[in-house]
């Protein structure tokens, strides 16, 4: 860290963020950042949901983490300064990131977008010994069930992968479940599902955030089973579904 970087706290890059830094220290910051580009990258590198991963992998709920801040309800989006946006193109160039950054209105990421980063988190222990009690799966699952009318008791069975547990978690507001399994070899697989606007489509296969992902919609219902890297898989589960829930 350079001594222009050490000048600042990480509170202090993070108030200028978010639009509450003094005169001042707005001015200070945006003097720094004009022939800084290293301070322009740790100002990105502090837009990342850091505290939120960090707190996600330390909470004890069933064994697993809570979810990020991007599956809860939507905080009113930080709109960055000209100063960084003109400082982190600079500083990596005018590609894909720059382009992003000048956006206005980008377009925040989608259900399965985040529930894809939320996923790449799972290792085989993160569910290993999550089992949950079956009286608890059958509150969440009739509870989501009813709401959303679609019973989803038949996939606590699924050939090939060992279930876990289920929780109601949120997306912008909406309530959206997880199902977690464990597949061959300890490979983690969710089953996750929302409320969807998008027309009724069949089994679409994806890669999301790397893991191997496969998504349908039915009935104003969207549905996605994600986990490893086998496009093959997560189809094959994603077919085997659909046939149990009818």
């Amino acid at each position: 860290m350079n001594r222009a970087q050490a000048t600042f706290s990480d509170e202090e890059l993070t108030a200028y963020m978010d639009g509450e830094a003094d005169a001042p220290l707005r001015d200070r910051i945006e003097l720094a950042l004009a022939d800084d580009p290293a301070l322009a990258e740790r100002l990105q590198g502090l837009e990342l949901p850091l505290d939120a991963m960090r707190e996600a992998l330390s909470a004890d709920m069933l064994g697993a983490p809570a979810m990020p801040a991007g599956l809860l309800p939507a905080p009113q989006p930080r709109r960055a300064p000209l100063a960084l946006v003109a400082s982190v193109a600079l500083a990596f160039g005018l590609g894909a990131l720059s382009t992003y950054l000048l956006q206005p209105k980008a377009q925040p990421p989608g259900w399965k977008a985040v529930v894809a980063s939320y996923q790449s988190l799972y290792v085989t222990d993160t569910v290993a010994d999550a089992a949950q009690p079956p009286e608890m799966t059958a509150q969440v699952l009739a509870g989501f069930g009813a709401d959303h009318g679609v019973d989803l008791t038949p996939a606590q069975s699924v050939p090939g992968l060992e279930f876990k547990r289920a929780q109601i978690l949120g997306f912008r507001g909406k309530p959206l479940l997880q199902m977690a399994y464990l597949g061959e070899k300890g490979v983690p697989v969710a089953f996750c599902i929302t409320r969807s606007k998008g027309e009724d489509r069949g089994p679409q296969n994806e890669t999301l955030a790397g893991l191997a992902a496969t998504s349908w919609v039915s009935n104003g219902v969207g549905y996605l089973v994600i986990g490893g890297q086998d496009q093959g898989v997560t189809e094959t589960l994603a077919k085997e579904l659909i046939q149990q829930l009818g």
